[in-house]
């Protein structure tokens, strides 16, 4: 099933509900019509919170919902063009990034050095970077930091530009849903479930994000501005996903920008229920808790030294998980001078 948490006629009041081919429908009219109530489907928390007994009956709508759509009885349905689709999470517990691609990791390195060393101590960092590299297909190393699980932000939304930024860079990133938790009677070990799969863009400041490394407590100015994660459109039950380690990902950047980038979510070195494993030898995170993998090679600034423009129109397509369109703002705060080097095409924003 994909998921949907959306409004209409620019309400603030959010829906809940399923998505059949070009079609929307809430829950909520879902059971009304089917003369039944069921509270775990309110809102995309009660839903998580009830697994794995909200699916079920979930599918059981969307069935329901299907054999409307089959006679052609579309009335009670909403197009997608006529609502306007929000984050399908829009206030997770948590959000978690991972860097499990060495090649992304490899590549957005060589870039950070190129910028920010000179002379003899690029090829000498290069180096250190490849060996450095070699623990990331580790699978017992998967470090990863705490991103700013208020700054969410959804499909056709603007992101937001900060002030401190030259380099704006977008993160395409196949998101995990932790879903429901059970313990093992027999063992005691307690299993966490992949709830389901979205689309994330972990929007990044690079030409700050050397300085939060050196800290050592993880990004901050490079990663926590508002709106810095973007999720979307859907929510997609791991049924539909037969291996998130195969999914094809592109990205088209239009308008000011002509960029068009590929990869692939092949690239991870462990599979995402590993991933949950792992965490849940830590602590037990909520459900709802989304975890990006890290970003898929090839599909972002950083990699291939390519920067957003004001006004861009940015496209990150899932194979399975829709299309993630958002925009870059038009207009541009007064920018402060850049550690790297002033871009020129941003000349005008400059103080």
């Amino acid at each position: 099933m994909k998921l949907i948490t959306f409004s209409v006629n620019n309400s603030r009041l959010e829906q809940f509900g399923t998505v059949i081919d070009n079609y929307a429908i809430s829950f909520e009219r879902l059971l009304e019509y089917s003369d039944q109530s069921f509270p775990l489907l309110n809102n995309i928390y009660s839903y998580l919170q009830g697994l794995p007994e909200s699916e079920q009956f979930a599918r059981k709508l969307h069935a329901y919902a299907q054999k409307m759509i089959n006679k052609n009885n579309v009335d009670s349905f909403f197009t997608l063009e006529n609502i306007q689709l929000l984050s399908p999470i829009p206030n997770p517990p948590a959000v978690l990034d991972f860097g499990l691609s060495p090649e992304h990791l490899l590549n957005s390195g060589k870039t950070l050095i190129e910028h920010e060393f000179k002379g003899i101590l690029k090829p000498i960092l290069r180096k250190i970077l490849v060996k450095a590299l070699r623990k990331t297909t580790q699978k017992s190393s998967m470090p990863y930091y705490k991103c700013n699980h208020l700054s969410i932000s959804g499909p056709l939304e603007t992101l937001i530009w900060p002030s401190y930024t030259s380099y704006l860079d977008i993160e395409p990133e196949l998101g995990v849903v932790v879903g429901h938790s059970e313990t093992d009677p027999l063992s005691e070990k307690n299993t966490i479930s992949i709830a389901g799969y979205v689309i994330m863009n972990d929007v990044s400041a690079r030409d700050v994000q050397l300085p939060d490394f050196r800290i050592l407590c993880g990004p901050a100015k490079s990663k926590d501005f508002d709106k810095s994660i973007g999720l979307g459109p859907y929510f997609v039950t791991p049924d539909e996903i037969k291996d998130p380690l195969s999914l094809d990902v592109s990205v088209e950047i239009d308008n000011n920008n002509q960029l068009s980038w590929q990869g692939s979510t092949s690239d991870y070195v462990v599979h995402p229920q590993e991933v949950i494993d792992y965490l849940s030898t830590i602590f037990t995170p909520p459900p709802g808790t989304i975890i990006g993998m890290g970003t898929i090679p090839g599909c972002c600034g950083l990699d291939n030294n390519q920067w957003l423009l004001p006004g861009d129109q940015v496209e990150i397509s899932i194979k399975g998980l829709g299309t993630l369109k958002q925009f870059v703002p038009k207009e541009l705060p007064s920018l402060e001078s850049s550690r790297w080097q002033n871009r020129e095409e941003l000349g005008e924003f400059y103080k």
